[in-house]
Order: C-alpha cells, then sequence, then structure tokens
C-alpha cells in the first residue's frame, strides 16, 4: 500500500517521539521526585531558623538608617532655605539704603531683554505692561536710581553656582530688575532666553511672592510657585520687602531656587525605592521626590486622609516631632522616617515600603543566602549523575533518528529536487524573452502529493506563460497612458504666463500659482495687457479634474480672451462674458461648467472692472487701513451650462498699495485627515494677521503654507490656484518710494 508524505512522516515523528519522550519522562519523574524530597526538607529548617532573626534586625536597621536619613535631609533643604531668607534680608537692607540715600549714587542704566542681548548672571529691567510706554521723568529717574542694585544682584547669585536661581527686585511702581542664573556655570557668559510672557506681560505686583511678602510684612519663604517661563520648574525661594526714605512699603525683593534641583541634591545620596517629600504647615504635600506614585492618592491635607495611621503619622509630623512609624495606604505597608524643619515650619518625610525594609538587612540576606548554597550543593551532588543519564539517552537517540532522518530523507528529496530545479530553471529566465521559451514537462511518478504538485507544476508553467504575454500587452499600454498624460501636462503648464511683468511704468504688481491636484488640472489663470492702460486678469475653476477639465479650461480661456479684446471697448465687461457664456454652452453636452473671475484695472485711475461668475469672492486688502475684507461681489452664474443669462459688472476703485488677492475653492475647501474644510473664516483670519506688504511671491507662499498645515498629511483634494495683484498707482517722483515692497 503507497503512503503519502503527511503519513510517512507522521509514522517517523511518532515512532521516534514516543521512544525519545518515554525515555525522558521515567528518569525525569525519578529525579524530580528526589530533588523535592531533599527541598522540602531544607526550605522547612531554613524557615524555622531565621524567623524571629529576621523582625528584630529589621527595626534595629530601620531605626539605624531612615530616621537619621530623615533628619540629615530636612536640615539640609532647612538650611538651604535659611540662607535664602538671609539673603533676600540683605537684598532687602541694600535696596532699601539705594533708594533713601539717592545723592550717594549716580544714576545706571540697565539692558532691556526687548532691545537688548541679556546674558548669564548679568541684571536686567523689565516693565509691567500699564508702565512700559508711559515712563515718567520721576520713573525714569527712580529706575535709574535703583539700577545700582546691579552689582549686589551679581554677586549674590555667585553664591548659588551650581542651581539655576533668580535674584530680583519688584518695586510697587511696576517696573523688575532681575538677574538670572540659567546655565549653572558661571564661566559660560552665554546670553539668555526670555518668553515673549516673561518680556510684555510680566508684572512682579500679580506674581505670588510679590503678594505673599507684601502682605506679611517681614521677611518670608515662600511657598513652591511657577515661573512664567514655558515649561519653568516649580521654584522655591524667600523674599522681604523693601522701604523708601520715608519708611513706607516700596516693593519687595528676593532669591528662588529650583525646587527640583534642591530635590536631586536630596535623592542623590538616597538608594532604593525611596519617596521623600514635605509637608507644609497645612499639612499638603508641597513636593515631592521623582518617585512620587505612592503619594498619588494623597490630596489637600494629609491629618484628613482616610488611612488612619497615615493621617496620625501628619499629626505628628506637623507637630514638630521626628520618629519612625508604619503606615498603610493604597492597599501596601509603608515605613515612613520624619523630621521637623525649624525654618520653614515643615516637616520631611522619607516613605519606604515594608517590602524594602526586608531586604535592607544585610544579615538576614547572607543567612538566606549561605542556606540556600548548602541546598544547591546538596541538590547538584544527588543530581550530577542523574544529568548524565538525562542528557545522554536522548543524545543516543538524536544520533539514531539523524541515521534514520538521513536516509529516509534521500528517498524524499529527490522528487522535491526535481521540483526545485524546474522552479529555478523559470526564475532564470523571467524577464529574459521568458515568452519565447520552451519548457521541458516534469515526469514524477510518485503516487502521492509530491505527483500532484509536479502536474500542477506543468499546469502553472503554462499560465505563467499565458500570463505574461497579456501582464506585457498591457504595460505597454500603461506607459502610453503615461507618456500622454506627462505631453499633457508640459502643455498645461506652458499655457500658463511665466512673466509676471506686464506694464513697463510699474504701476503694477502680479504673481500667481496653480497646482494640479492630478496630472492636469481644470483650474487656470491669465493676465494681459489691453492697449496702453489696462490690465486684464482671470481666474477660473472647472468643475471636475483630469484631462475632460483641462481640455474644457483651455476652450474657457480662449473664448474669455477672444470676447474681452473684441467686445469691451465697445459693450462693456459684462456683454464679454455673456458672449463667452453663449459659446461654451453651445455643444456642452456634458454639462460641465466653470466658475470665473474676470477684471480689467485701469492703471491710470485705478478703477478695476470686474465679473465674478459663480467664483469664490476674492480678498481685498486696502494699504490705508492696512487690513483685508472679501470683496462684495454679485452672485452671477457659472459659465457653460445654461445660455441666455445676464451677468453684472461691478467697479471699485483702488488706491496706491492695496491688493486683490482671488483663489478657486480649492483653497477654501481644502480637507484635512479629520475631513475638516479650510474654510474662509481661517482665510480672511489668516489675511489679517499675517504682512500683506510684503512681495507678492512671498505673501502667496505664506497662504499656502498656512494651507499646508490645515491640510497635514492629508491629499490633495483639488486643483489650488492663487492669484494676486497690486496697484502702485502712477510712477512716483525719484525722491519718492512706495509703501509696499516690490516683488
Amino acid at each position: 500500500m503507497k503512503l503519502n508524505i503527511r503519513e510517512k512522516v507522521l509514522i517517523l515523528v511518532l515512532g521516534m517521539g514516543l521512544i525519545t519522550f518515554l525515555a525522558l519522562g521515567i528518569f525525569s519523574y525519578l529525579g524530580s521526585k528526589v530533588v523535592e524530597k531533599d527541598m522540602n526538607t531544607m526550605t522547612a529548617e531554613l524557615g524555622e531558623k531565621s524567623a524571629g532573626f529576621t523582625d528584630e534586625l529589621l527595626f534595629a536597621q530601620l531605626k539605624e538608617t531612615l530616621g537619621e536619613l530623615a533628619e540629615a535631609k530636612a536640615q539640609f533643604i532647612d538650611r538651604e532655605m535659611s540662607i535664602a531668607r538671609e539673603d533676600a534680608t540683605i537684598l532687602s537692607e541694600a535696596m532699601s539704603y539705594i533708594i533713601s540715600h539717592p545723592n550717594n549714587y549716580l544714576p545706571k542704566t540697565l539692558p532691556d531683554p526687548r532691545t537688548d542681548e541679556v546674558h548669564n548672571a548679568e541684571p536686567y529691567i523689565i516693565y509691567a505692561p500699564d508702565i512700559r510706554d508711559n515712563l515718567t521723568p520721576e520713573l525714569k529717574n527712580e529706575i535709574a536710581l535703583a539700577a545700582n542694585i546691579r552689582e549686589i544682584l551679581g554677586e549674590l547669585l555667585k553664591s548659588y553656582e551650581g542651581y539655576h536661581a533668580t535674584a530680583f527686585v519688584g518695586s510697587k511702581n511696576g517696573w523688575h530688575i532681575g538677574a538670572r542664573l540659567v546655565d549653572t556655570d558661571l564661566s559660560e557668559n552665554k546670553p539668555i532666553t526670555f518668553s515673549n510672557e516673561r518680556i510684555y506681560e510680566f508684572d512682579p505686583r500679580k506674581r505670588p511672592w510679590y503678594i505673599s511678602t507684601e502682605k506679611a510684612g517681614k521677611p518670608i519663604i515662600s511657598e513652591l510657585y511657577r515661573t512664567v517661563e514655558v515649561n519653568a520648574s516649580r521654584q522655591l525661594g524667600a523674599s522681604a520687602p523693601f522701604y523708601d526714605a520715608m519708611g513706607n512699603f516700596a516693593g519687595v525683593v528676593g532669591i528662588d531656587i529650583s525646587s527640583d534641583e534642591i530635590y536631586d541634591l536630596v535623592d542623590e545620596t538616597i538608594a532604593g525605592d525611596y519617596c521623600s517629600f514635605v509637608l507644609n504647615r497645612r499639612g499638603e504635600i508641597v513636593f515631592v521626590t521623582h518617585n512620587y506614585s505612592v503619594l498619588a492618592v494623597s490630596n489637600g491635607d494629609l491629618r484628613l486622609s482616610s488611612e488612619k495611621s497615615l493621617a496620625h503619622a501628619a499629626e505628628l509630623m506637623l507637630g514638630g516631632e521626628s520618629g519612625v512609624l508604619p503606615v498603610s495606604f493604597a492597599g501596601e505597608n509603608f515605613y515612613l522616617a520624619f523630621a521637623p524643619m525649624p525654618e520653614t515650619k515643615w516637616s520631611f518625610g522619607l516613605l519606604i515600603p515594608e517590602s524594602q525594609v526586608l531586604s535592607l538587612s544585610k544579615n538576614t540576606r547572607d543567612y538566606f543566602m549561605n542556606e540556600v548554597g548548602t541546598l544547591k550543593n546538596i541538590l547538584s551532588e544527588e543530581y550530577s549523575y542523574m544529568k548524565w543519564l538525562i542528557v545522554g539517552i536522548p543524545a543516543a537517540l538524536l544520533v539514531i533518528l539523524f541515521l534514520l532522518g538521513t536516509k529516509l530523507s534521500s528517498r524524499f528529496a529527490k522528487p522535491i529536487n526535481e521540483l526545485a530545479d524546474g522552479v529555478r530553471e523559470i526564475t532564470a529566465l523571467i524577464g529574459d524573452n521568458f515568452t519565447e521559451k520552451t519548457f521541458k514537462k516534469l515526469d514524477i511518478k510518485t503516487g502521492d502529493e509530491i505527483e500532484d504538485l509536479a502536474n500542477d507544476f506543468n499546469k502553472m508553467t503554462d499560465n505563467l506563460k499565458s500570463q505574461m504575454l497579456k501582464l506585457e500587452t498591457e504595460t505597454a499600454e500603461k506607459q502610453r497612458i503615461a507618456t500622454g498624460l506627462d505631453v499633457a501636462t508640459e502643455i498645461q503648464a506652458g499655457m500658463l504666463p511665466k512673466d509676471f511683468f506686464v506694464d513697463d511704468m510699474e504701476r503694477v504688481d502680479l504673481f500667481a500659482t496653480m497646482t494640479p491636484a492630478k496630472e492636469v488640472g481644470g483650474d487656470f489663470y491669465d493676465f494681459y495687457k489691453f492697449g496702453e492702460n489696462h490690465v486684464v486678469i482671470t481666474v477660473a475653476d472647472v468643475s471636475g479634474k483630469g484631462i475632460p477639465a483641462a481640455m474644457f479650461m483651455v476652450s474657457a480661456k480662449n473664448m474669455l480672451n477672444n470676447f474681452v479684446m473684441t467686445l469691451y471697448q465697445s459693450d462693456g465687461l459684462a456683454a464679454a462674458v455673456e458672449a463667452a457664456n453663449e459659446k461654451l454652452c453651445a455643444n456642452n453636452d456634458a454639462m460641465m461648467f466653470v466658475t470665473a473671475f474676470i477684471g480689467i484695472l485701469d492703471l491710470e485711475t485705478g478703477e478695476f472692472t470686474f465679473v465674478n461668475a459663480g467664483h469664490n469672492p476674492p480678498v481685498l486688502y486696502r494699504a490705508e487701513k492696512n487690513s483685508c475684507e472679501f470683496l462684495d461681489v454679485k452672485k452671477n452664474f457659472v459659465l457653460g451650462p445654461m445660455d441666455g443669462i445676464p451677468f453684472v459688472e461691478q467697479k471699485i476703485s483702488l488706491k496706491r498699495g492695496d491688493l486683490l488677492f482671488v483663489y478657486t475653492d480649492g483653497v477654501t475647501e481644502a480637507l484635512n485627515v479629520a475631513n475638516e474644510e479650510y474654510l474662509p473664516d481661517r482665510l480672511i483670519k489668516f489675511m489679517n494677521t499675517t504682512d500683506c506688504r510684503v512681495d507678492l511671491k512671498t505673501l502667496l507662499k505664506n497662504i499656502r503654507g498656512d494651507v499646508s498645515a490645515h491640510v497635514g498629511e492629508a491629499e490633495q483634494s483639488d486643483d489650488i490656484t492663487l492669484f494676486a495683484f497690486r496697484f502702485n498707482g502712477l510712477l512716483l517722483e525719484s525722491n519718492q518710494t512706495a509703501d509696499a515692497p516690490r516683488p
């Protein structure tokens, strides 16, 4: 009886596999029983010896390590805050003396970040918005006198080298003198970058440090607050009031440093899974190390926590006590070491999971390691004789299996090799006159699936040859179509004007771009000189895209040009558009249509006559007002689908520097990946925020950039045409210059 390949392989694998796994199973079972017996005995003894020893060691090491570490870190943070308050007091006395003794100082100046470059640790001046443009002589004199503090600010910052720190003076009159240590290395005299909010909107009188210090009336240590800089870290420092010669409150001085840097110094000496934090006098966590997830459940006053152990610990911390307590919250057990911070009246806490405390016991860990080592030695001795059996028997079986498999595979592989040779022959000839070759047929008689595969291979060869012939024909046809599209693209591009200089007297500037959605598009623009003093401009959008739209575009362009040239002077622009529409309607069985905006500019008077045939309203820029608005256009019908339609022409008067921007609906209907349109509201908003006085090429580039920013990764959905012209008026005298820049 003939067996197929699946049956042959199945018998071989099952037979050899059954023998192998049967032998491995017997020996593995015997070995596991021995190991299990010894493991149970050693584990029981190990647990009994270590249970009592571990509990005593954990608490002793906890008191020795965590309590001392918490006190040291509390003293470090408290000392840094005390130094900052002392520095703020010194700065307050210096500022009060300068303000109270104007005759002892000469006026000085400070750089203004709005106009001057400010370097690392260099004092600078900032004005609140309400005084920036209204500096009275008295206020200028006051600032020039206060500028004498600059040397003191610079020297004071030197003591904070290694921190990102700021020394500052904020006046009740709205001016602010500051010096920032942005680069912690004072030898690097790098310029400082300021945010727009700090330069133009910063008012010291509204900052938390100013308000709290004025209210306290004495030097204070501030709680955390953020600076106005983007992505700024939270700041911690001290501030103090200063006074004028009459003893009246004159402003606030202070020092602040990054809380992150203080905590980085704290964490440098803390190893393991610790979390350190600080409670203020209200029981709130004011800042915490980067490993803060365990405290994420705590908000507000920690004394009001639903976890009784944590609330009790918070009560002790705010009572100025120190110690180590077990606490539980969020379903986990921890040990909390805490110590008071006398200067700030805050309390420092060091939190460690109970599991981490267990791992701190070195003696316990050594004890367990010794016991495990003993166990390992015993298991190794008992298992050594078994491993040779476990390794040797499968190795012998693998050798036998290899020999048998080699012999059997040679029989199985012969017909498969013949199939492989046939495949390689076809592969070598693909692309090399494959359709002209004749292949020998495979003659394999094995009585199983390989024989069926050989027959299918012979059929595949015949089918592949016929498919290759069909593919060659289709490829040639696609190449012919692609070549035609390339030629059409070049022809269409050649029909659009590229020379944007139409007036020798330079009374008008023009620029335009057209980006088709496909190889060829239905949008077009045109402009040409009409007589000595007129320029005709046209922007149009044919319905649809591709070759049909491009052909209709050519017809519409030629008809509009011809009828404007022949009828405008005698009958007007509306009559010329009506005549072009009548001509386009003839034989328009496809019912295609085109929206168009046609206008004629009088270069001497600035009068602009136009007809809008269903097109988007252009944007009119008035140079005198420096603002944009949509042009008020009549709702005329589109060109092409219906004859006998009247069209209304309109006129506006342009002044020197006025600009008209005409576009197709590919702009306002541009879609992003969320299928949202660009819309006219965004266009007019952008036009009113961008500089319309730049050259036209730059202006169109900016508009196109805003459309692209909206579209993002989405595919262009329609042709996009942008056209703009600016009326420059008559030539200026040689000693005059035009208001608008030239392209």
